[in-house]
């Protein structure tokens, strides 16, 4: 599972062989875990998106990247 960014309470990975559609994971340092649709930024999971801005930022920044990376480790 690679890590995309560490955040202050979170870290960003993408994982190999995921299912689609195309999506990274957010893992809080707390336990809790939601992951981000790369196309549309929902949230899936108990995380509420005031909770992971600066990551969601991050996401919208880099999508194209991650979306690349994506496909990388989902072919």
């Amino acid at each position: 599972m690679p890590t995309q960014r560490h955040f202050p309470s979170s870290r960003v990975v993408l994982y190999a062989g995921d299912h689609p559609p195309p999506h990274v994971h957010v893992q809080l340092f707390d336990g809790r875990e939601c992951t981000v649709a790369l196309h549309d930024l929902g949230i899936v999971g108990r995380v509420a998106a005031r909770q992971i801005r600066g990551e969601l930022d991050w996401i919208a920044t880099h999508r194209e990247a991650l979306r690349a990376e994506w496909r990388r480790l989902n072919p």
